[in-house]
């Protein structure tokens, strides 16, 4: 497999625009770097396209007029930056083995950070749905359901949780603080699907605490 087909099959848009420093927005819409863009007008996926400027392609053909290089440059830069192994790519490599677990390495990283943003995406999408559902008739109402309570707590902390993750954490912060991460959404996605009683004690959970301070 060449570097172009490697990179299309591995890398989205929407991973070179993050790669690159620019923040989507929860519905992954950017202000346009291709235009004078005062307002988000383009969406980063798979592909990228702009409702302002008309610019559009895959991952490659974003990195490429980003960075203002070649296309087979912007391939062998994304296939470097993203760990991606193809055809040829450790020839010049003293250690083919040390550089296949180097690449191996960083795709697990990449997926699990992916699956990462995806679980606080739907998990968030959840919790308001909750919220929506059980949120009182009345603002007087003192029967006020638990359930409610709890996803209001819960949906503070994936909301500071998505803020951290996509627009404050480094790479090196998010792969030292994962598996904290991970146990606390695990947390949360138990009490989203556990019985009104044991939803009555939760928290917001101890890594929320440590990162806000």
């Amino acid at each position: 497999m060449n570097v172009f087909q490697a990179v299309k099959e591995s890398v989205t848009a929407y991973d070179v625009a993050t790669m690159a420093g620019l923040r989507p927005n929860r519905s992954k819409m950017i202000c346009c770097p291709f235009h004078a863009d005062r307002y988000p007008s383009m969406k980063v996926d798979v592909r990228y396209y702009c409702f302002g400027c008309g610019a559009r392609g895959d991952a490659i053909d974003f990195a490429a007029n980003y960075y203002g290089i070649g296309m087979k440059d912007a391939a062998e830069k994304l296939a470097e930056e993203f760990g991606i192994l193809y055809d040829d790519a450790g020839k010049k490599d003293t250690g083919r083995k040390q550089y296949i677990a180097r690449v191996d390495a960083q795709r697990r990283w990449i997926l699990d950070k992916r699956k990462l943003f995806e679980r606080i995406s739907v998990l968030h999408d959840q919790l308001r749905k909750r919220i929506a559902r059980y949120e009182p008739k009345d603002s007087e109402d003192s029967d006020v359901s638990p359930l409610f309570v709890c996803a209001l707590k819960d949906v503070s902390y994936v909301d500071y949780l998505f803020e951290y993750c996509v627009f404050e954490a480094t790479d090196e912060e998010l792969r030292s603080e994962y598996e904290e991460m991970v146990k606390e959404i695990e947390k949360i996605e138990k009490r989203n699907t556990d019985t009104e009683s044991e939803l009555c004690g939760c928290d917001a959970g101890q890594i929320g605490e440590r990162l806000a301070v």
